[in-house]
């Protein structure tokens, strides 16, 4: 079912970044934790918190006095933001040997205790960004950390030893599209935010190089970790445009289309 988007703000905040590696686990894997091939909505939440300097819990759900957690900051009211395939994703197998944490501190040493298991990594990930938030102060201090790449915390994509590199790209205003046919657009698609019918315009020609994959992906989640909706989203791997028919593409003047997670 497709839902009506209003954005927060009129301006959207537009920025890369990129890692040499990456890794966002699917919900539904365990023993050998596959990937989503883009930041899904929380972690982008997440970034944008460590950039601004918003500080994580400091133990499960206890938070330092007047700390706003991120799932509440950026709530989808009061932030939206969107993702645009920049590098054709690159997946690799790679293992890692996870330390013993149920005994004593001694057995971080043993070297007997390590288990080995194989993750799934995004090879080279590079993401365009797209924000739009309602506190316009919380705006207008995001854009300039990211103008100046002085991120408060050391952003990194997925995991915290998968560093990562921001860049400002510009701000722009956004007008909301207002054509009722397949219109191209540049970003993952919410599939809740498409029309219910006919959303999406594949391309299966053989020489058009288009490459689609879906996932269903966590939206909104609470401080406590509890996901309070997921949604099927649909991405072009290559970084090729998306056809999609919707009454929430947005308009970005000079750039093209996108859609908000």
């Amino acid at each position: 079912m497709e839902n009506s988007t209003l954005l927060p703000s009129n301006q959207v905040l537009i920025f890369d970044v990129e890692s040499e590696y990456g890794h966002f686990r699917k919900f539904n894997t365990t023993t050998s934790p596959l990937t989503y091939s883009i930041p899904t909505r929380p972690a982008i939440a997440g970034l944008i918190g460590a950039i601004l300097g918003i500080e994580r819990e400091v133990s499960a759900e206890n938070f330092r006095e007047g700390v706003t957690p991120v799932a509440e900051l950026f709530t989808k009211e009061k932030a939206s933001f969107a993702v645009q395939i920049i590098n054709p994703t690159k997946k690799v197998n790679i293992g890692f040997n996870l330390l013993d944490t149920e005994k004593t501190a001694s057995s971080f040493f043993n070297v007997k205790q390590r288990t080995q298991i194989e993750f799934e990594l995004l090879k080279n990930p590079k993401f365009r960004i797209y924000v739009s938030l309602r506190d316009s102060i919380l705006f207008s201090t995001l854009v300039e950390k990211v103008q100046l790449n002085q991120a408060h915390f050391t952003p990194y994509l997925g995991l915290s030893q998968f560093t990562a590199s921001t860049k400002f790209i510009r701000i722009v205003n956004v007008s909301k599209s207002q054509s009722a046919e397949f219109q191209e657009v540049l970003t993952a698609v919410n599939l809740n935010n498409a029309d219910a019918d006919n959303p999406i315009e594949f391309d299966y020609t053989v020489n058009s190089g288009f490459k689609y994959t879906s996932d269903t992906m966590p939206i909104e989640m609470q401080a406590n970790r509890i996901v309070t909706e997921y949604s099927e989203v649909i991405i072009e791997t290559s970084g090729k445009p998306i056809k999609v028919k919707s009454d929430n593409i947005f308009y970005l003047e000079d750039i093209g289309n996108i859609i908000f997670l």
